[in-house]
């Protein structure tokens, strides 16, 4: 059965702005691919390939054609993936202030998961992306299909904020409960900071981690609750001369766990950029839960 993903994201940007982001190549290379050539009409062809592609280009790149647009408002193409012509929408429409609301659907896809780790969390991570740029920031952690050849996950993001605003987003446990779901708050996450204090991110089908360490503006250890149980996350934060970066290790995997290592890298790239848009601009974006953002089977 195909899939369908459905995306719906709050910008804080003009709609002209963020339409421009979507067909501009200059633009395009820093959210959706590595490079593209574009002709922005109906009927036009849009080649796009590179190592940041949501799905690694089925020989040197993807071959799309631009089969509806309607300028400012919607744009539409063809996406053959497997032989099967799946179909990528967006869909822009204004909201208050100067923002834009934004949807996006990619329809008919035959597969769930890529060399990235999930296909949602691909899209999740471009779109972000998408949103940090309209709105004039930095692009961050970008889709990455190279082989696992460490067991330990390392992941990194620089956000334009000081230490002490970018630990707030994971000790106050709103500001975690809004970027561990993207921006659809659940009111599920918990933090205790004290030793064997729980940690939880408010997914429902992860209990919470216990705290190992915890060193303000400086360093948090986690130890996982659930198998494999010796699974360790650790967050550290350093200062830099633009912001903080934030390093991301997850320690304890085998090596032939190649398949979970990869979805957690996918997973966790997701939300680092989730991350980034609340600490800098007061919201992650998105205004569907994860579950509502697929459908299939």
């Amino acid at each position: 059965m195909p899939f369908n993903y459905d995306f719906r994201m709050r910008i804080a940007a003009p709609r002209p702005t963020v339409f421009e982001r979507l067909l501009r190549i200059e633009h395009l290379s820093r959210w959706f691919c590595g490079w593209c050539r574009i002709e922005p009409k109906v009927g036009g062809s849009f080649k796009f390939g590179g190592e940041t592609c949501i799905l690694p280009p089925e020989g040197r790149a993807w071959e799309t054609t631009i089969d509806e647009g309607d300028v400012l408002r919607r744009f539409a193409f063809i996406w053959p993936i497997r032989s099967v012509k799946t179909r990528a929408t967006y869909e822009l429409e204004d909201g208050s202030n100067d923002t834009t609301l934004l949807h996006v659907s990619h329809r008919g896809v035959p597969i769930r998961t890529t060399t990235c780790g999930s296909v949602l969390d691909a899209w999740r991570m471009c779109l972000g992306n998408l949103k940090s740029i309209a709105e004039g920031r930095g692009d961050s952690v970008r889709p990455d299909h190279s082989a696992v050849t460490d067991p330990d996950l390392k992941l990194s993001v620089l956000v334009e904020a000081a230490p002490a605003r970018v630990f707030d987003a994971f000790a106050d446990p709103k500001q975690l409960d809004h970027w561990s779901t993207g921006g659809m708050p659940t009111q599920r996450a918990h933090v205790d900071p004290n030793p064997r204090g729980q940690f939880s991110f408010g997914w429902p089908e992860k209990g919470p981690d216990h705290v190992l360490e915890w060193i303000p503006e400086r360093r948090i250890a986690l130890q996982s609750s659930q198998a494999p149980r010796h699974l360790r996350i650790l967050f550290e934060f350093e200062q830099k001369s633009s912001g903080t970066a934030v390093y991301l290790s997850v320690v304890g995997f085998a090596l032939v766990q190649t398949d979970e290592i990869v979805h957690e890298r996918g997973r966790w790239s997701a939300l680092l950029v989730s991350l980034k848009n609340l600490v800098e601009s007061g919201d992650s974006g998105f205004a569907k839960v994860d579950e509502d953002q697929i459908q299939g089977n």
